[in-house]
């Protein structure tokens, strides 16, 4: 590939960048889990599009070791162990919040087209299509995805919103407590 510099006149000659993305797939998935194989590697969280807008900072890696393997019905299948030190948004402050993630989870191997055995049994793995090759960083992205909470808190006392009411001169100034007024029985006199 050449890139030209329009001002200098200049070309310079860059590698294409088919190198990292190609690090983080498993060429043969079937043949990965049949032979036991493992790998491991990390990723940057800026490289994960579709997380991006639950991350306050996209600054940090994760770390991940994919086992392959058979589960006791010779099914083929995927171990995960996914961690990182995500940068995520508090849903109360909406302030940033450090949030430890650790994930282990497992995934059965489906190839194009085929329905899985099973019906939906809670306590089995989830299953997944897999071709000719795997892309790890959509799975990865996947898993996190998933194992993040609904709603990112801080813990109780830590938050800036603080407690509802705290600190201000009145709790009654809150349109709950407007809302209560109104649902309370009026007295009726008339006489």
């Amino acid at each position: 590939m050449i890139i030209f510099d329009s001002e200098g006149w200049k070309y310079y000659h860059a590698p294409f960048m088919s190198g990292p993305a190609a690090a983080h797939r498993i060429e043969d998935p079937f043949g990965f889990a049949r032979a036991a194989e493992q790998c491991s590697g990390q990723l940057m969280l800026a490289a994960l599009p579709r997380l991006q807008d639950r991350l306050s900072g996209n600054a940090g890696m994760v770390s991940y070791v994919v086992r392959g393997r058979q589960d006791e019905r010779g099914r083929p299948q995927l171990e995960l162990k996914i961690a990182a030190g995500l940068h995520l948004r508090c849903d109360r402050c909406l302030k940033p919040m450090e949030y430890p993630l650790t994930l282990n989870s497992r995934v059965l191997l489906s190839r194009p087209g085929d329905a899985p055995q099973d019906g939906d049994d809670p306590d089995e793995p989830e299953w997944i299509e897999a071709g000719q090759d795997l892309d790890l960083m959509d799975l990865i992205e996947d898993e996190i995805l998933l194992g993040l909470p609904l709603a990112v808190r801080h813990e109780q006392g830590n938050c800036s919103a603080g407690d509802s009411g705290a600190g201000r001169s009145g709790a009654k100034d809150t349109p709950f407590a407007k809302l209560a007024t109104l649902l309370e029985p009026r007295s009726t006199d008339k006489r």
